[in-house]
């Protein structure tokens, strides 16, 4: 288990069944949320072949983020395409990992966690960057992702996002893609998950 505090919560997270509390209730997370919109477009993919792939992800975010916080550079093709991205784009990470609360009317009903608060010098203010590995980006599922990690960073630690970018990394591939902000999806999103899962506001007395 992971321990946070985060503002005026106590923060939990189980990364083996990636599961959040928060003040001891039990929170989505912000990929089930997105899950229960949008359904995952492999759902029907031999596991081993989605566990595989799931670790060489992890193995890509791990290279990064040593990277970013340690300075440690991997020899690895796939790290080469990021410094690559890196000195073409000239983004600097500011910060690593950071989980979000999201909050609708009031009450925290997900958590997540991105990968990187990014700033450039040809990018006005700040901006959130998700490292993505996969053959096949799921535009729809990605653009509110990112929408969400902008909404909870904004609300967890006020700051303005003012760009949104995904890092997309596969083998000698590399790209480094806008997505769009987009609030009015969120709001959405979040209304149609409160109307279909109520809150318990008398729990907050």
């Amino acid at each position: 288990m992971e321990h946070y505090r985060i503002n005026d919560y106590s923060v939990t997270f189980d990364p083996i069944k990636h599961q959040y509390w928060v003040d001891e209730k039990p929170i989505i997370s912000v990929t089930q949320l997105i899950d229960e919109f949008y359904p995952k477009p492999y759902k029907n993919v031999d596991p081993e072949i989605l566990k595989k792939a799931a670790e060489r992800g992890n193995a890509l975010h791990d290279m990064i983020e040593y990277f970013e916080r340690f300075g440690r550079k991997t020899y690895h093709v796939e790290m080469h395409s990021y410094l690559a991205l890196k000195t073409q784009h000239q983004f600097d990470v500011l910060d690593n990992e950071k989980i979000v609360l999201i909050q609708h009317h009031g009450v925290v009903i997900a958590a997540g966690r991105f990968d990187m608060v990014i700033q450039s010098p040809f990018m006005q203010g700040l901006g959130i960057a998700d490292v993505k590995r996969m053959a096949h980006l799921d535009e729809k599922r990605l653009t509110l992702q990112l929408n969400l990690y902008k909404l909870g960073y904004e609300q967890t630690y006020k700051q303005r996002i003012d760009y949104l970018k995904c890092i997309h990394i596969r083998n000698r591939y590399h790209n480094y893609i806008d997505i769009p902000v987009d609030t009015t999806l969120v709001k959405s999103i979040l209304d149609r998950y409160v109307e279909k899962h109520p809150i318990d506001f008398t729990a907050y007395y």
